[in-house]
């Protein structure tokens, strides 16, 4: 995996918080920045019995990604950052959504009436990351099947329901 990685050429986004999804070693296009809401909805037996669990869900207008790529043995996104010395798996969170009409969804936290605790339930897919350039990423993902993704930059469980959260997004073919 090491070699793959050596070969790519491509030039850092220009921005923090850019990411670009890499078309060849040499190439990449730069992923929308999509707006989410999370919205939080409580199950049927909440509000029959006050028990039960009250899930938070990112939701995207639209069903799909505007950009797409074929499906490969690996992804490779370039994400910039403000400096790279991070370790990218505590802030970097790469999902699936589940498409719903003509919305994206993914789940981020559940609270349950007895644990009443909250989960960062998101279903983070893993991945191996790499310093690239100044202060980006290279991001490699193994395996990835067709659908729709997203990724987040920071702690879902910290934004609000006031402040506008920004979700880069891409589609595997």
């Amino acid at each position: 995996a090491l070699c793959a990685q050596a070969q790519v050429t491509v030039e850092e986004p220009e921005f923090a918080e850019q990411s670009l999804i890499l078309t060849s070693d040499s190439e990449g296009v730069l992923l929308p920045r999509e707006s989410a809401s999370i919205k939080t909805k409580a199950g049927a037996s909440m509000y029959l019995t006050g028990i039960g669990k009250i899930k938070s869900r990112i939701t995207l207008d639209g069903n799909a990604s505007k950009v797409k790529v074929a499906q490969g043995a690996s992804t490779r996104l370039v994400i910039r950052s403000v400096d790279n010395r991070t370790d990218p798996k505590s802030f970097i969170n790469i999902f699936k959504f589940e498409v719903k009409k003509n919305k994206r969804q993914a789940q981020i936290g559940e609270v349950g009436t007895f644990t009443g605790s909250s989960v960062n339930s998101l279903n983070n897919i893993d991945f191996n990351a790499k310093k690239y350039g100044e202060s980006s990423y290279l991001i490699v993902i193994d395996g990835l099947e067709s659908g729709e993704y997203g990724v987040l930059l920071g702690d879902p469980n910290n934004v609000t329901e006031k402040n506008q959260l920004k979700v880069t997004t891409f589609a595997v073919e």
